[in-house]
């Protein structure tokens, strides 16, 4: 068996697409990012098993997983979240979390502003956000869910005069005069990225856990008697 310094398989499927990928030693062996509204549960294991097969890696020869943990889809999180603990329990892997706002913010280049802010379209009128100091990527705020109208408030109170360079889907809908700048809706976490930023973090004492921000979209339903 081969054994490497670093193997990892990253997966997301917390937004609009359902990505994984393989880096070998921080070399991308495979990727695979398909764009997804729904139906994230039946495509993301043969994804992930497509990149298993382009690297021609075995997951008994993976030394981590690493998996976004949202925010984004109530689904799509415990989707991806539920595929990676499966592949750590079977096989005594370390399951390690990044967020989709940290994925985003690290997928811009390195040179671009002294503070940073991935916005979220987290639909039902409202977005996801978080502001980041360029420096090191370090967070400046926690992560909120607010509508467009509070988040701008919020932004704008946090960042004082500063101009922030800004990221992700939920821009157009907190910077409406920004719409036509980018194609936002285009900006999805990459399994890149999210494979060296898994690889960066400390060996995880405990699995990682979903951030939601908000409750689940959907109700148990009532009994039809009581």
């Amino acid at each position: 068996m081969t054994v490497y310094f670093m193997a990892i398989l990253s997966i997301d499927s917390c937004l609009q697409s359902c990505s994984a990928a393989i880096l070998v030693d921080d070399v991308v062996q495979a990727r695979r990012s398909e764009w997804r509204e729904k139906g994230h549960v039946e495509r993301l294991a043969p994804l992930v098993r497509e990149v298993l097969d382009e690297a021609d890696i075995a997951v008994c020869d993976l030394t981590r997983v690493v998996v976004t943990v949202g925010p984004g889809s109530f689904a799509g999180v415990r989707v991806g979240l539920a595929f990676a603990r499966g592949l750590a329990i079977g096989h005594e892997l370390p399951v390690v979390g990044v967020t989709t706002l940290e994925a985003l913010i690290s997928a811009l280049p390195g040179d671009q502003g002294a503070c940073r802010v991935a916005l979220i379209d987290a639909r039902r009128g409202q977005v996801y956000g978080q502001v980041f100091a360029a420096s090191e990527l370090k967070p400046v705020t926690e992560p909120f869910v607010l509508t467009p109208e509070q988040a701008r408030l919020h932004l704008e109170e946090s960042l004082a005069a500063t101009e922030p360079v800004l990221t992700g889907t939920g821009v157009p809908f907190v910077f409406p005069e920004r719409a036509n700048d980018a194609d936002w809706a285009g900006q999805q976490p990459d399994p890149v990225v999210i494979a060296r930023i898994g690889m960066r973090k400390p060996r995880p004492v405990e699995a990682p856990q979903a951030v939601y921000l908000r409750p689940a979209d959907a109700k148990p339903a009532k009994p039809a008697f009581s």
